[in-house]
């Protein structure tokens, strides 16, 4: 599967064609929506990329939700364009990661996360849902993952308003809901199996490849089923040829971390610069 802008366009002109208008996860919060179909991004790097894909979205009568890492903020030029995806009816939210920067600390994941949040809150990003993120290379010792944080009753009691799409989002939704959960992590996109417990519970070797989106949008058709649609904007590009350049990069950087990572020395230089992984 090549993730280029064009073959972005092709899949949300399919749904439009299908009479399939995806919308923002936010949405289940206030109302009981039976059949739906949700475009969720992960945000890392490259906020020019995801207004990109924001745009494509927009001129097929899509809302996307957006999940963005907190440091992009910090550049007035990317808030300017998360508002205009705001504006454009795109969710605008927080893709966290306070329990691995913080060590597993809690109390200082709580303020970390304050801080964070303030900061979404005074840019005018309300937030209400919001996912973790990954940092496969990181070292943990006394939690299993950014999802701990929102597993954490304290937490719950702090932040009622808020759900993790990766936790509770299930539950909290209007009237409950359930919905497959597909992922673009690794360059292709899966079927990921139980997609709240695979931190806990591995699951790699029952998750389903697809080979282009059609693949994956017939699939959900053929099961009737609702659909959370996960993708990673800074890796889609223009051309083909860029796409296949850095698929390249990516694997080799890939297979050579997965070799150091068997050196514990080096694993623990790994995690301590685990930030890095998120321009890949």
């Amino acid at each position: 599967m090549i993730f280029t802008y064009k073959n972005w366009d092709k899949f949300c002109a399919l749904l439009q064609e299908k009479g399939v208008q995806s919308i923002t996860a936010n949405r289940l919060m206030t109302e009981k929506v039976c059949s739906y179909v949700i475009l969720k991004h992960d945000v890392e790097t490259n906020v020019k990329s995801a207004f990109k894909i924001a745009e494509i979205e927009s001129k097929h009568g899509h809302r996307g939700v957006y999940y963005v890492q907190a440091y992009l903020l910090d550049e007035e030029n990317n808030v300017e364009l998360l508002r205009k995806m705001q504006d454009m009816g795109h969710e605008i939210s927080y893709h966290y990661d306070v329990m691995d920067a913080n060590g597993g600390d809690i109390a200082l994941a709580i303020e970390d996360f304050e801080e964070k949040r303030e900061k979404f809150e005074k840019n005018d990003f309300h937030l209400i849902t919001l996912c973790q993120h990954g940092n496969p290379i990181v070292e943990r010792k006394g939690y299993t993952s950014n999802r701990d944080f929102f597993r954490n009753e304290k937490v719950q009691g702090k932040f009622p308003m808020l759900t993790d799409v990766m936790v509770d989002f299930k539950e909290k939704a209007v009237g409950g809901t359930e919905y497959l959960y597909f992922s673009d992590a690794g360059r292709k996109f899966k079927l990921i199996f139980d997609p709240i417990n695979n931190d806990v519970i591995p699951s790699d070797d029952k998750n389903i490849p697809f080979d282009n989106l059609t693949a994956l949008y017939s699939y959900v058709e053929d099961l009737g089923a609702n659909a959370i649609i996960s993708m990673h904007p800074h890796r889609w590009v223009k051309s083909k040829f860029k796409y296949v350049v850095k698929t390249a990069i990516f694997k080799v950087i890939r297979a050579v971390a997965k070799v150091l990572s068997k050196i514990p020395f080096m694993k623990k230089f790994m995690s301590k610069y685990y930030h890095l992984a998120k321009k890949l």
